[in-house]
């Protein structure tokens, strides 16, 4: 997956488009168990949240909603906005990290996006990090049509959303040390057999236990996963060995 990812990750920081390469292929260690509602599956563990992650949501909440995104992605635009709304729902039960998760075959515009988003989150801070994602989302054509203006206007609205520093903007999404972090989230999503996005999991946070749906759900459902999930840590033990990562 990193071989695919910093072969059109390279050519977008250079170019204004990139070669459309197929669709990496997500491992499969998902289990469908009894008591875990459809369209949810069990997954292993996708991990406490990390300090690079965008925080939205008490650091100590007991639940972790993780989502894995596309900014070129027509159902993550599908998805914007719902888990922001969730978490607020929750009040102080849940927390949100969203992570990046350029597809290939979106092109330079979704590398050029996801860099943006956490070049925006290196100055403004999470609530710019989802600010950007979400304004993003809303004037993007998606499927790798990228915004109207292309990378000027990407640069406008991450200047609007919260890098104010121009050129410490233009230097991060430059970087090789940006590509790096984007490509580390997509190494993530692969260790967490995401099959698609967006990809979203509901984690137990002191059991570990971990479920997943592949594609845009509504609130409710994310609402009701959230709860299933708070309810079975009372319940259930730490997770078997083969959640470990």
């Amino acid at each position: 997956m990193r071989a695919q990812f910093w072969a059109i990750a390279l050519a977008a920081t250079i170019t204004a488009s990139a070669p459309l390469l197929a669709a990496p292929a997500m491992a499969q260690a998902a289990v469908q168990t009894p008591d875990i509602p459809a369209p949810w599956r069990t997954v292993p563990d996708v991990g406490a949240l990390l300090a690079q992650d965008r925080l939205a949501g008490p650091a100590q909440a007991p639940i972790s909603v993780v989502v894995w995104s596309d900014p070129e992605c027509p159902y993550c635009k599908q998805f914007a906005g719902v888990p922001d709304a969730a978490i607020e729902r929750a009040k102080g039960k849940a927390n949100l990290a969203i992570r990046m998760l350029p597809l290939p075959f979106h092109g330079a515009p979704a590398v050029l996006g996801s860099m943006a988003a956490l070049c925006v989150a290196d100055q403004g801070g999470a609530a710019a990090f989802y600010r950007f994602l979400n304004d993003y989302f809303a004037r993007t054509g998606g499927n790798g049509r990228g915004l109207e203006g292309g990378r000027p206007a990407v640069v406008a609205l991450a200047k609007q959303d919260g890098a104010a520093d121009g050129a410490k903007l233009d230097a991060c999404l430059r970087s090789d040390e940006t590509l790096g972090r984007v490509a580390a989230e997509g190494d993530a999503a692969e260790r967490a057999t995401v099959q698609g996005t967006p990809a979203v999991a509901v984690r137990n946070n002191l059991t570990g236990e971990t479920i997943m749906v592949d594609g845009a759900i509504d609130g409710e459902t994310l609402d009701q996963a959230i709860t299933l999930m708070a309810s079975r840590s009372k319940r259930h033990g730490a997770p078997p060995a083969d959640y470990s990562r």
